[in-house]
């Protein structure tokens, strides 16, 4: 068993509840709260996983080099 760590950028949604993102996985789904919210996520992400292959997406590639990088915007 492998245990991963994914973000979660939840936006409140114009019809109530919350619109989650993955970044990682570029995958989104909603959820009528928080926790419903990060649920589905969960839920979402298992089954893209699953289907794909861990190492056919790029983030988790094992030949992929992660780096943080800082940048500066004028404003």
């Amino acid at each position: 068993m492998k245990t991963l760590k994914l973000s979660a950028q939840l936006t409140p949604a114009e019809e109530g509840g919350y619109i989650v993102y993955c970044p990682e996985l570029d995958i989104t789904t909603e959820g009528d709260n928080l926790e419903e919210a990060i649920e589905m996520l969960k839920d979402a992400a298992i089954g893209y996983i699953e289907v794909v292959g861990i190492n056919n997406i790029p983030y988790f590639a094992n030949n992929t080099i992660k780096k943080e990088v800082e940048i500066t915007l004028s404003e």
